[in-house]
């Protein structure tokens, strides 16, 4: 359906193109202005319906812009129903992966555009953008078509394909207090969107929708450098794990027992500059792990105040080479532990709920699961136990248990806690 308003200018009671029936325009003068652009899909629009009519499976129209074809193109994208987290009710999951170029992307990231900042208006819906979450390191390259519809001056290096779609709604209308402000949101897209992700009812693309996303793609490098001063500013958030001396101390203050707290990172402090814990990069989630002074309220020959068990198991040893110490955590997280900071290296943000699930995942899973290959002495016995345990399945079954438990036991609904590695698989069972 074409938009109401004009797509130059968002003067109401716009006229439709005659020819593709999907762009208003208020005048001939914004006609005009917009023609360049508007030419190249505006016949292949009614062309393309008649010869690749919409397919009996659900699917939605977008446009495609090619790393290998100046030229744009229309397709159907595939969708399908996904149920909502503790609802009844289903949000469109858009099939974008195979569209993306090959080879096929793990990962996608997408551009959320709720308002034009060239012509300076928001949008009654979202246009949406997905390419290639690695597009800069995965060997793609540049996308032509975006050079083309720029006249070759695009400010930002795109690579990779690029999908434009079209869901209604606002970006983060409803979870982010940006959302009235029309400012595009750049999302991590490991689910498509990541935690903020608003769910999705898409429609098929319009020529309109085509303009817009040109503009953006014009302005992106400026886009990108005021988010990229804003990100340098941002904490990350992550997890204290306090230790038992710390926990007592926090009890006397606050009257509550409380091991796992939020906490905001800064983006130069010295965590960052630490190395993951093992069993976290073999899983393909590496945190990072960071021991804090100690508190000299402490008495001080009293080390049971150390004692912080969870980071002692978030370390173990799971090297299947390192046969002295398999299984175990090494010597500096198995004594004077103390309180730790835990933070992800990919500095997205992790909960309270999340740390606490994968310590205890560490602690009773992994731990239990590992003392038969630890009887048995052998290195193929060890790997095998790791490959078999240290894995985003098993934790994500871990998860939904322990959930379950948390629910009454930590006092805080943990009904909306999510896995950090999503729930969902790509066709080569990796979790998107």
């Amino acid at each position: 359906m074409a938009p109401s308003k004009c797509i130059i200018c968002d003067k109401p009671n716009a006229q439709v193109c005659a020819t593709c029936m999907s762009s208003v325009y208020c005048s001939k003068a914004c006609q005009e202005l917009d023609w360049p652009l508007h030419k190249t899909l505006c016949k292949k629009l009614s062309k393309f319906l008649n010869t690749s009519p919409r397919p009996s499976t659900p699917v939605k129209l977008g446009i495609l812009l090619s790393a290998d074809s100046p030229e744009p193109r229309l397709v159907w994208v595939p969708y399908q129903q996904a149920p909502k987290p503790n609802s009844s009710t289903t949000h469109d999951e858009v099939i974008v992966h195979h569209l993306l170029g090959d080879p096929i992307t793990p990962t996608v990231e997408s551009f959320n555009i709720a308002k034009n900042e060239v012509r300076g208006y928001t949008l009654d819906h979202t246009v949406v953008l997905y390419a290639r979450d690695n597009w800069l390191n995965d060997g793609s390259k540049p996308n032509q078509a975006a050079l083309s519809l720029t006249d070759w001056e695009l400010p930002y290096d795109w690579r990779g394909n690029i999908l434009m779609m079209n869901y209604k709604g606002l970006v983060g209308k409803n979870i982010s207090s940006q959302a009235n402000s029309g400012e595009p949101i750049v999302l991590s897209a490991i689910q498509i969107g990541g935690e903020m992700e608003p769910y999705q009812d898409f429609q098929d693309v319009t020529l309109g929708d085509f303009r817009i996303a040109v503009d953006y793609l014009g302005i992106m490098n400026k886009l990108m450098g005021d988010d990229a001063a804003k990100e340098k500013n941002r904490k990350v958030k992550g997890v204290l794990i306090r230790c038992e001396g710390d926990i007592g101390i926090n009890k006397k203050k606050t009257g509550k027992w409380e091991r796992y707290s939020k906490v905001e990172v800064p983006k130069d402090h010295t965590i960052w500059d630490s190395q993951p814990t093992g069993a976290s990069k073999i899983m393909g989630f590496p945190l990072l792990v960071q021991k804090q002074p100690h508190n000299p309220a402490w008495k001080p020959n009293d080390h049971t105040r150390f004692d912080n068990q969870p980071a002692t198991f978030l370390n173990l040893t799971v090297d299947p080479k390192i046969s002295n110490l398999w299984g175990f955590a090494p010597p500096e997280w198995q004594s004077e532990v103390g309180s730790v900071l835990l933070v992800r290296k990919d500095q997205k943000d992790l909960s309270r709920e999340q740390a606490w699930a994968m310590a205890e995942f560490m602690q009773f899973k992994v731990s239990d699961s590992f003392e038969d290959a630890m009887e048995s002495g052998e290195e193929r016995q060890r790997r095998a136990a790791v490959l078999k345990m240290l894995n985003w399945k098993q934790f994500d079954g871990f998860l939904e248990k322990f959930k379950v438990e948390m629910t009454t036991a930590d006092g805080k609904s943990w009904a909306r806690v999510r896995s950090p590695f999503g729930t969902k698989e790509d066709h080569n069972g990796n979790p998107l």
